[in-house]
């Protein structure tokens, strides 16, 4: 007799319709494209090639501030105990620090230099800054850096994460790393010698995921330390540009034609069980990894230098999704089951085939869909999570618990 549970989710949905809003009022010139950097608890932080922003109101008005340092519109940013870091990228110090939302800005002593800031991780009560060729510094007070790179045998490093104990480093060139409080990385195992040029890295419900620059997908089920390759869900696309977390809001943007000339961006409030399509009306033709930002009840993207003349976008949280939602929920009945479910579903969902995939992306069951319900024998299925997609539809999910 079975004793475990397993969550099964069926993925039914409507197009997405959600809308965006151009928002540069102020910025000068989108000839070389805009980039969205981060965020205070009360501006958010952008650039063009030439000048940096900042806007008091979500981006309805920006204003051209003097960067660290002159010329150099820096790369990120972050808000940590009450500042903002920015990193740049520079023959000097390579990490600033502003109590007043720009009008001045600190050196941060101990900063990494000659290098690339690429991003920041606050995790444990730190705030850790990944670079280009110098590995990664961390701050504890939340202004002095030091080094923290013993056992990190590839110092180029693309993006970081947490993962429950531990925190992770995706490389160029030496795929995946982890540590506990910094004190010594090891490298992780079961990446392909020819997928440890990373992209990105970051944790979903129980797993952590590492994506290769070339499309490969890995996932790890013991807290980054090995990697199996991962059969993702048709919303990952052809690869992915950029993956974004803001507390249980996930997104990520993806590419979905060969050639690179249409990306897609989606958001999942549930551990990647369900993802909600929100590019709406947005001109999809290379967006290009140029920044996903949440602040104060918005999203924000950018379009860079690719697609000149787009600027900066914002949607707002509380109609986009309720606009991207289907308007008719699918249901499953009985909720939890042991074998059997009847599941009811939209209109828009007749005539399509379906699959379900187990957890290893391998197809456990197929059919199409004849009317307005369609019943799953799950009987003969391990306990597990099951994913079922309807082909030629984006759909939202509903869950059974599988006894």
């Amino acid at each position: 007799m079975r004793t475990r549970s397993a969550l099964i989710a069926f993925s039914f949905a409507a197009a997405a319709t959600a809308q965006w809003t151009q928002v540069n009022n102020g910025i000068a010139s989108l000839a070389n494209g805009a980039y969205t950097l981060g965020t205070s608890d009360s501006h958010v932080f952008a650039k063009t090639l030439t000048a940096l922003y900042r806007s008091a109101d979500n981006g309805d008005n920006w204003e051209d501030i003097d960067p660290p340092i002159p010329a150099n519109t820096t790369e990120c940013g972050i808000f940590f105990n009450g500042r903002y870091f920015a990193g740049l990228s520079a023959s000097t110090a390579c990490i600033y620090y502003t109590d007043d939302n720009g009008d001045s800005w600190t050196e941060a002593p101990g900063a990494p230099s000659a290098t690339v800031v690429r991003g920041f991780l606050a995790y444990g009560g730190a705030l850790y800054a990944y670079t280009s060729s110098v590995g990664i510094y961390r701050t504890i007070d939340g202004t002095n850096w030091t080094a923290v790179n013993n056992g990190l045998t590839n110092l180029n490093v693309i993006g970081m994460s947490a993962a429950g104990p531990y925190f992770l480093a995706a490389t160029i060139g030496g795929g995946v790393f982890r540590t506990i409080n910094a004190a010594s990385w090891t490298q992780a195992t079961g990446i392909a010698p020819g997928d440890l040029n990373g992209e990105n890295t970051w944790a979903m419900g129980n797993f952590q995921y590492y994506t290769a620059q070339g499309g490969a997908i890995y996932r790890s089920a013991d807290l980054g330390s090995s990697y199996t390759a991962w059969t993702a869900p048709a919303q990952f696309g052809l690869g992915l540009l950029e993956v974004k977390r803001f507390g249980t809001s996930l997104y990520i943007e993806s590419r979905h034609f060969a050639g690179g000339q249409r990306d897609s961006l989606y958001c999942s409030t549930n551990e990647g069980a369900s993802w909600v399509n929100i590019t709406g009306n947005l001109n999809a033709a290379d967006l290009n990894g140029s920044g996903i930002l949440q602040h104060d009840g918005y999203v924000f993207i950018g379009y860079n230098m690719i697609s000149p003349g787009q600027g900066i976008y914002r949607y707002a949280l509380s109609t986009g999704m309720d606009e991207a939602d289907v308007t008719v929920q699918p249901r499953a009945l009985p909720n939890p089951t042991a074998d059997r479910v009847t599941v009811q579903l939209p209109q828009q969902a007749i005539g399509s085939s379906y699959h379900v995939l187990g957890i290893t992306g391998a197809e456990v069951l197929r059919g199409r869909i004849g009317g307005a319900q369609v019943e799953l024998d799950l009987s003969g299925l391990a306990a597990g999570t099951y994913v079922l997609h309807v082909e030629g539809a984006e759909v939202l999910p509903v869950s059974v618990l599988k006894r």
